[in-house]
């Protein structure tokens, strides 16, 4: 009975669109951990360029202070910002070293999640495609199907709407009363004449 073909491909529409949303949300696991990723390197190179200037402030203190006895009075406020600094980006190397630990911690974590976040969209997807096989090996006006498939592509994965009043649930306009009453009384499935979308009467 075509009614039956319809309530088959309301239900193959319902599998779609939850594999849609599991593809959707597998295409972000990357930019996720990519995120976390930029973030690690950032602090990394930051890191990396504190110390070398560390170093290099090391080496410059060293200089002077072994100069100090001949130039006392002219470097001597020279040696006091130099170990101010030294000591400002000693705390500061020290902040960035916890931080990159803390980053590196969490991007472990979400890694663990987005890995296993993946598994379990991967088993999403392979139980929807497998019943999406079943309805479709059920379905067996082809006509039918294929433009469902057009339908589906063209709204966005809605191709079929349930109709309990006296609105297209689709594209929320007014349908003709003549429409609503084939629907509801003689169980006939129609196409919303604004939309184009398949709609029957929902029970």
């Amino acid at each position: 009975m075509i009614e039956e073909q319809y309530d088959m491909l309301l239900e193959l529409q319902k599998i779609d669109i939850d594999i849609d949303e599991e593809e959707k949300k597998k295409r972000n696991l990357p930019l996720t951990i990519e995120g976390i990723t930029k973030k690690i390197q950032g602090l990394k190179d930051s890191l990396k360029n504190k110390n070398e200037n560390y170093k290099n402030l090391q080496v410059k203190l060293k200089r002077i202070i072994a100069n100090y006895k001949e130039e006392k009075d002219s470097i001597e406020e020279d040696v006091l910002d130099l170990m101010e600094e030294v000591e400002d980006l000693d705390k500061s190397i020290g902040h960035l070293d916890e931080d990159l630990k803390r980053k590196e911690k969490e991007f472990r974590k979400r890694k663990e999640e987005m890995d296993l976040a993946s598994l379990v969209i991967e088993k999403n997807m392979n139980s929807l495609n497998i019943k999406r096989e079943e309805i479709l090996n059920k379905i067996t006006d082809n006509r039918l199907l294929k433009e469902y498939e057009h339908l589906r592509k063209e709204k966005g994965g809605k191709a079929i709407m349930e109709v309990d009043g006296s609105i297209c649930p689709g594209c929320y306009l007014d349908l003709p009363s003549d429409a609503i009453y084939q629907l509801k009384k003689n169980r006939k499935i129609i196409i919303c004449p604004n939309c184009s979308r398949i709609l029957i009467w929902k029970d």
